[in-house]
């Protein structure tokens, strides 16, 4: 988000009303997929159970305990609670394109922080202060920072971002195994995540990345992959009962073939859903956007202009 609207004249409501474009739609639809799911075959549904209140703030992407899992603050569509924070972090930086950039990057780290902070006054876990308290938002913090690095012409030769990359991995692998209990999940997972973007974006600067097909498109098509492969998952999973196929618990191989099968029909599933629905939808939508005046709008261009 800082890169996309780095020396851009980028207002707030344009931001806002090309994140929710990018987003909401597609999002909703597979919501609604998911609640016709419930109403018609409520016993396909592992992890909801109809509640109003539920259904209608996971389509505003309101954090709210889950019916079917209690201990959780899932959506239906359960890979959508990563959304509420996502959302979040729009308003917030949506906002933040009213001040200049080294202001925007002060405002958004501090606040950023100060939630995180909320967690001293140890809010109940399955609550909106608590959800929104997790360090998980330092992630943004983390992205924010990068992108105002990066933005500022910083680089790191290839020998030091392929090792940072490297770590990144390592530590994602033998983080889980290092026994310390509690660890918040910024330690756990943010900075491994830091460790391989940094390290693949600098890695980029240092040496030309060619482009390759397979990998843009999954890449292109991540978003659709994402919100639907628990879906493709779940049916996968049902199929391969259903035909009575060896339990993946047998054997290795069985394991490694049910693994890499699933792997298969997530990415087609995903990449179809980009193909025939996400992609459509978003070329329409932003035909639409095209045609909004946003520059009349955007208070620093009202500034300008008086002076």
């Amino acid at each position: 988000m800082w890169h996309t609207t780095f020396n851009r004249n980028v207002g707030p409501l344009e931001f806002l009303l090309r994140r929710t474009i990018r987003i909401v739609p597609l999002y909703w639809f597979i919501t609604t997929f998911y609640l016709a799911i419930l109403l018609i075959r409520p016993s396909w549904m592992q992890t909801a159970q109809f509640e109003i209140y539920h259904v209608v703030a996971s389509y505003l992407f309101i954090p709210a305990v889950n019916p079917a899992v209690p201990q959780s603050m899932w959506p239906l569509v359960v890979a959508g609670w990563t959304l509420n924070y996502e959302m979040f972090f729009y308003l917030l930086f949506g906002l933040a394109l009213f001040f200049t950039h080294r202001v925007r990057l002060v405002v958004v780290l501090a606040i950023l922080i100060g939630i995180v902070g909320l967690q001293a006054f140890d809010p109940p876990e399955n609550s909106i202060i608590g959800f929104y308290s997790s360090s998980i938002i330092l992630e943004f913090a983390f992205g924010v920072a990068l992108g105002y690095l990066h933005t500022k012409g910083a680089s790191i030769p290839r020998l030091p971002s392929i090792l940072m990359m490297l770590a990144g991995f390592v530590s994602i692998v033998v983080g889980p195994s290092a026994g310390i209990p509690d660890r918040p999940i910024i330690l756990t997972s943010g900075i491994s995540a830091l460790l391989i973007v940094a390290g693949a974006v600098f890695y980029e600067r240092a040496h030309n990345v060619s482009e390759i097909g397979l990998p843009k498109l999954l890449g292109d098509a991540s978003y659709s992959i994402y919100l639907s492969h628990g879906a493709a998952l779940s049916a996968f999973e049902r199929f391969w009962r259903e035909l009575d196929f060896p339990q993946i618990t047998e054997s290795m191989f069985f394991l490694l073939l049910f693994l890499l099968s699933a792997l298969i029909i997530v990415i087609v599933v995903g990449i179809g859903l980009y193909q025939f629905i996400e992609r459509p939808m978003l070329r329409k939508l932003s035909a639409l956007i095209k045609r909004v005046d946003f520059k009349s709008r955007h208070p620093m261009d009202r500034r300008a202009s008086s002076r």
